[in-house]
């Protein structure tokens, strides 16, 4: 059971990395500039922080122009994990695969000021009230892009 489990884990973390990856290559060639996994705030490491670090750790920077994004291949209740990352960012965003994720789960990640950020194709496996909320690749681009 044991070795069944830390195959699994080790499935589920790659998966991750990939998708984290697959988000980076996409920041790139729209020219974003980023962090990936820098230390914040009690030894916290968002997955990334949007212009940068530097930036992020300037207080004289406005925070109004920081962006933090999270990615979760599955967020289930896991999303609540990154709620005290990146403390200066009011607004966190989470990017995650996972369809149709509850309109009570979706109504709570609002309230605790949760943005989800879920590939187009997906869009379709929520409700439409969801989707007038949710963002997609490329609108969160546009924001970030908008900030930097």
């Amino acid at each position: 059971m044991k070795v069944a489990q830390s195959a699994f884990q080790r499935r589920k973390s790659r998966a991750g990395n990939a998708l984290e990856n697959h988000l980076e290559a996409i920041f790139k060639s729209h020219g974003v500039t980023y962090s990936r996994t820098a230390v914040t705030e009690q030894k916290l490491k968002p997955d990334f922080i949007f212009p940068d670090i530097r930036h992020y750790h300037d207080q004289s920077f406005p925070s109004t122009r920081l962006t933090m994004l999270a990615s979760k291949t599955t967020s289930k209740d896991r999303w609540r994990q990154i709620l005290n990352e990146a403390a200066r960012i009011p607004l966190k965003h989470l990017v995650t695969l996972e369809p149709s994720i509850s309109e009570n789960q979706t109504a709570e990640m609002q309230s605790e000021r949760v943005q989800l950020v879920i590939p187009a194709p997906l869009h379709d496996t929520y409700t439409a009230a969801q989707r007038s909320w949710l963002l997609d690749i490329s609108g969160f681009v546009d924001l970030v892009k908008g900030r930097q």
